[in-house]
């Protein structure tokens, strides 16, 4: 009886074990969105700027 429970617990942790690893895996292969730098011309800032006042 006790064999059984210490596989059962064994095999549930292995496969918490994998569940975590492959969800891992799963999300540094997925491409990840990268920030583009943006160049704003000086006029159109201090029109902006003038607006948000």
């Amino acid at each position: 009886m006790d064999t059984n429970l210490l596989m059962i617990g064994v095999a549930v942790m292995l496969g918490l074990i994998g569940v975590a690893a492959s969800r891992d895996l799963l999300r540094r292969l997925r491409p990840q969105p990268r920030l583009v730098p943006i160049r704003i011309d000086e006029r159109q800032r201090r029109s902006q700027d003038m607006r948000g006042r």
